[in-house]
């Protein structure tokens, strides 16, 4: 049996981006893009002790997608930072998000999240850094734009059409880093530049991979 470890990686500098799939209704400029339900015929549920990744390395090298919100507001952002492993005697992933992102409000007001990793092609790297670089509170159909699709799980949380790995979660814990507890190299340097990071911890509570 596969075993369940934490892994977290910290990179030199958070890349921050974000995302979005349905029937390909598209509405007025301002609305966004609304597709369909995960279905079984793509998508397979695998067992948290199973899920295929590499932590460091899909977080670090790779990126995945965060997204949180349901069919009426959501939002996502690409992160570089991020642990899976055990707490609590629960499967959990832990997400960091910058006070700066606009993403934060919705972490801080829904229950559910959900972490997305992708296949490695050009397209997607490309969707993602283009999602990165856009904010979806300045520019509302920054996933189509993206060429990205958001598909929601069978409970309403966004994931990704273009997605090989959906891990959903449901928040059991977060706060935001004591500035007086953070290395000082870090604090000054880093933070002095950017706005204060939150951690969510997500007890894992469905995960799926593309067949």
């Amino acid at each position: 049996m596969k075993r369940f470890f934490i892994a977290l990686t910290l990179t030199a500098a958070l890349l921050s981006l974000c995302s979005c799939h349905r029937s390909e209704k598209k509405g007025k400029t301002g609305e966004q893009q609304v597709d369909t339900v995960m279905t079984d015929n793509k998508w397979r549920s695998v067992d948290p002790l199973d899920i295929n990744m590499n932590p460091v390395e899909n977080f670090a090298k790779d990126w995945m997608a965060l997204a949180v919100g349901g069919e009426k507001s959501y939002n996502s952002m690409t992160i570089a930072w991020g642990a899976i492993g055990q707490l609590w005697n629960k499967p959990v992933v832990i997400v960091f998000v910058s006070e700066d992102r606009y993403t934060k409000r919705l972490m801080d007001r829904n229950d559910c999240f959900t972490v997305t990793g992708f296949p490695q092609s050009k397209a997607c790297r490309d969707a993602l850094l283009y999602i990165g670089s856009h904010s979806q509170k300045d520019e509302p159909d920054k996933t189509a734009n993206a060429g990205l699709h958001v598909e929601f799980t069978p409970s309403g949380n966004p994931t990704f059409a273009e997605g090989c790995l959906a891990i959903e979660c449901r928040k059991i814990y977060s706060d935001a880093f004591d500035l007086d507890l953070v290395p000082e190299e870090i604090a000054e340097g880093m933070y002095s530049q950017m706005g204060v990071h939150s951690f969510y911890i997500g007890e894992i509570i469905g995960a799926w991979e593309k067949r």
